[in-house]
């Protein structure tokens, strides 16, 4: 099992280190192998720089890419779609990256702000597999291709019957599953303590076991913002017309439910041996350098 650090491309990540030595040095001294990294800044402009042209990241470093998804993307052109994914993925090859991975959902801002979906999960699911192979069918890729779970429709683990439509629709071999602890515990609003997340992470897992060899990787997070959500239901909200406002509201509620924070209950230890990965990224969502080596250290502790 390897453990990762999550790193974006993004200013507010990389300016936290001087140079490749440091960030190395960073990175292991808390055990773990290299970086998960996001590549924000590839894009579909022909001149914007790969990571790798960044003298920050070497190629050594990076164990896995997570793929910059669109979450509401089901109206989308299928060709801007294909473009837009496989620039990234044709990335994570040139990389030589172990894993990639991919979000199976699909919610617009006003089902984040409503939580009145419009599409059922097996819609997405049935959706995400034509997608799917459509980016992977014919191409020489050699990594292992990981979806990962939210907690709007998709694949969210709910239940087995749709992680299993949505295995068995995907044609690439190497395909498996990212569990994202914390976007799981956001399905379930009643969650107040971490002792109640775990028991809950139990109980999927257990409803899942004949699929648990897919699951290839865990993002290691907690995330109990049940309270919030349940609150925020209470009273009507509205996104505001203006585009530049509309964004910064949209994501200041999604970081108000999606916090991911260290897990660090006694037994965590045990929930990630009874899943045994491939892979565990400690995947935070920090403010400074000093808080990320607070979590780092909090996190990896409770896995020693």
């Amino acid at each position: 099992m390897k453990t990762t650090m999550n790193l974006t491309t993004l200013p507010d990540d990389i300016g936290r280190f001087q140079s490749p030595e440091d960030l190395k040095n960073f990175y292991m001294s808390f055990g773990c192998a290299g970086l998960e990294l996001m590549p924000c800044h590839i894009t579909l402009d022909e001149k914007s720089l790969f990571p790798r042209d960044c003298s920050l990241i070497d190629r050594d470093m990076v164990v896995g890419i997570h793929i910059c998804c669109i979450n509401d993307w089901m109206g989308l052109d299928r060709d801007f779609l294909l473009k837009y994914y496989r620039r990234q993925l044709d990335y994570a090859r040139d990389m030589q990256a172990e894993y990639v991975v991919f979000h199976v959902t699909q919610v617009d801002d006003q089902e984040g702000f409503t939580y009145r979906l419009t599409h059922s999960d097996e819609e997405v699911v049935l959706a995400a597999c034509t997608l799917i192979n459509g980016l992977l069918d014919g191409e020489d890729y050699d990594f292992h291709f990981l979806m990962e779970n939210l907690w709007w429709a998709g694949l969210n683990f709910f239940h087995p019957s749709t992680t299993r439509l949505l295995l068995d629709g995907v044609h690439y071999e190497k395909k498996g599953l990212m569990l994202d602890t914390g976007h799981y515990l956001h399905t379930n609003h009643a969650l107040r303590t971490p002792k109640e997340a775990l028991g809950y992470l139990h109980l999927m897992l257990e409803e899942h076991k004949e699929l648990l060899p897919y699951i290839k990787g865990v993002h290691l997070q907690q995330s109990l913002t049940g309270e919030y959500v349940t609150g925020w239901l209470k009273e009507p909200h509205v996104l505001p017309s203006d585009p530049g406002e509309r964004f910064s509201k949209v994501y200041e509620h999604i970081f108000a439910i999606d916090r991911h924070q260290p897990f660090t209950e006694p037994g965590v230890k045990e929930l990630v041996e009874q899943i045994a990965p491939m892979y565990v990224t400690y995947e935070y969502i920090t403010n400074s350098r000093e808080e990320l080596a607070r979590y780092l250290e909090a996190g990896s502790r409770a896995l020693r």
